[in-house]
């Protein structure tokens, strides 16, 4: 597992500065390039939450809701897509930023870093090559090797390694289409597993189970995957 400190130290990051009703006020020249899409006028006309998908906006009104109870930067990854449709990984970190008027301190306005990290988790043909996950208020890289399992939560999803679990941001659906299919596959609309990670298939009542490394509780293998899963593996 990597920690995004040593990463992030590498990256220019893109500056968004913007008051309560997420209009946009200040930007450096990064976050022109990150949304290429807009010019500067376009990005100045819209609010920060515009400038993304519905699911990540909603995501990002969530996080800026949290800044007024919040004593430290609240950071989070997100998903964009430029315009050529390929996707792209944003880490935010949401700042709130004190003004001085007559003599009081108040939030008045936020400020948002971007970093693009959609190198450091995937590759050209943008399959994941790490996971980024939630411990308290950091983001965290996973390596692929070292994930068992992945359950939905909700939107989102629970990474699970034969240590502990971590909340991710990116859906199963997500994690689907980007994780290698040589080596992770969907048994169940809740669960991806880690085929290497396998080590014993049973059946009981017709139903196909597996036991996975590390994991006490045994995996349901839904009816209409289970005659692919056992293909997989060599037992059918």
């Amino acid at each position: 597992m990597e920690n995004l400190i040593s990463v992030l130290n590498t990256l220019e990051p893109g500056i968004v500065i913007f008051d309560k009703r997420y209009k946009i006020v200040h930007i450096n020249r990064v976050v022109l390039v990150l949304f290429s899409e807009f010019s500067s006028a376009d990005i100045f006309e819209k609010s920060l939450l515009d400038l993304h998908q519905a699911s990540s906006s909603e995501k990002i009104s969530r996080m800026i809701a949290l800044l007024s109870t919040s004593k430290r930067q609240i950071p989070f990854s997100i998903k964009i897509f430029s315009r050529d449709n390929r996707v792209k990984y944003l880490l935010m970190k949401l700042i709130a930023l004190l003004s001085y008027d007559a003599g009081e301190t108040e939030e008045s306005l936020c400020c948002a870093l971007l970093y693009d990290i959609t190198a450091f988790i995937s590759d050209q043909t943008m399959r994941l090559l790490k996971i980024p996950v939630g411990i308290k208020n950091e983001i965290k890289l996973i390596d692929l090797r070292d994930v068992v399992f992945i359950e939905a939560d909700n939107v989102y999803s629970r990474v699970f390694t034969t240590t502990r679990d971590y909340f991710s941001g990116l859906s199963l659906g997500t994690l689907q289409d980007r994780l290698p299919g040589k080596y992770f596959m969907r048994i169940h609309r809740s669960y991806i597993v880690n085929l290497t990670k396998i080590t014993k298939v049973s059946k009981e009542r017709g139903a196909v189970y597996v036991s996975l490394q590390g994991i006490d509780e045994s995996l349901p293998v839904s009816r209409n995957r289970s005659r692919e899963f056992l293909t997989r593996l060599g037992l059918k």
